[in-house]
């Protein structure tokens, strides 16, 4: 089972010129203002390029938006993806046989370090610790933040609801009290940080990008069970065991 990421850099809807998204789509989007216009139809551009190269479907099928806001496919047996957007960046994860996903992707010193600082005093003492230990705090900072969003998004939680999840990135561990077998891998490149949560089962993760000329260009096929990553690239996976209360997690922790 793999994932598939996809990434484009632009203004305008990628490829094809949105040949295979639906009208009702290009309706929905006519009532945004128009750089949400342009980031709604080219991820969903995106999106049916992917189901196009891994499924063989011709043309974007239905969609709905989920109580938290989600987007999804209205058949339930259709793969599960997530949508991200960071400047003038877009990107979508798309998951392969039943998985979840969950995509964030961040610029990196896109803040202070005074809004840094003022924002990891919401994450644990593990995580922190893990942060203050890198030579690059701003990096470490947003890598531990994009991992979070990438995670509660495959969840389905949103911000308010995070105290379910803990990170312990010096362990390589994570721990959701909603979703006892998640993993996820994060990776820091010089202007750009991306986190792609998963269904265990995934072993594979294949990453595209969109170049200038509007051609896939294939980047990255990460092996997820290899032992040795990049020296900035983050992997953590559930903690083994049973499905904990969020009191139990807690204390857990």
């Amino acid at each position: 089972m793999a994932g598939h990421f996809i990434r484009w850099m632009g203004a305008a809807p990628p490829p094809a010129t949105l040949s295979r998204i639906t009208p009702d789509v290009i309706d929905s989007a006519a009532r945004l203002p128009d750089r949400r216009r342009g980031r709604f139809l080219a991820a969903r551009e995106l999106l049916a390029q992917l189901m196009l190269r891994v499924y063989g479907i011709d043309k974007l099928p239905p969609l709905i938006t989920t109580a938290q806001g989600r987007p999804c496919f209205a058949d339930p047996d259709l793969p599960d993806f997530s949508i991200s957007y960071t400047g003038n960046m877009i990107g979508v994860l798309l998951a392969e046989e039943g998985g979840r996903a969950g995509l964030d992707m961040e610029i990196v010193r896109a803040h202070s370090r005074q809004t840094q600082e003022a924002l990891i005093q919401e994450f644990s003492s593990a995580e922190r610790a893990w942060i203050n230990a890198q030579q690059d705090f701003m990096e470490a900072a947003t890598q531990i933040w994009t991992l979070r969003q990438s995670v509660l998004k495959l969840t389905g939680e949103t911000e308010q609801s995070s105290n379910s999840l803990r990170l312990h990135p010096a362990a390589g561990r994570l721990r959701s009290t909603l979703y006892p077998d998640i993993q996820a891998i994060c990776d820091a490149e010089p202007m750009l940080v991306w986190s792609c949560a998963l269904s265990p089962g995934t072993e594979h993760l294949r990453l595209w990008e969109i170049d200038a000329q509007q051609q896939w260009v294939a980047l990255r096929d990460i092996e997820m069970n290899k032992p040795n990553m990049e020296p900035r690239t983050l992997r953590l996976t559930s903690l083994p065991g049973e499905r904990l209360t969020g009191q139990q997690a807690m204390e857990h922790w």
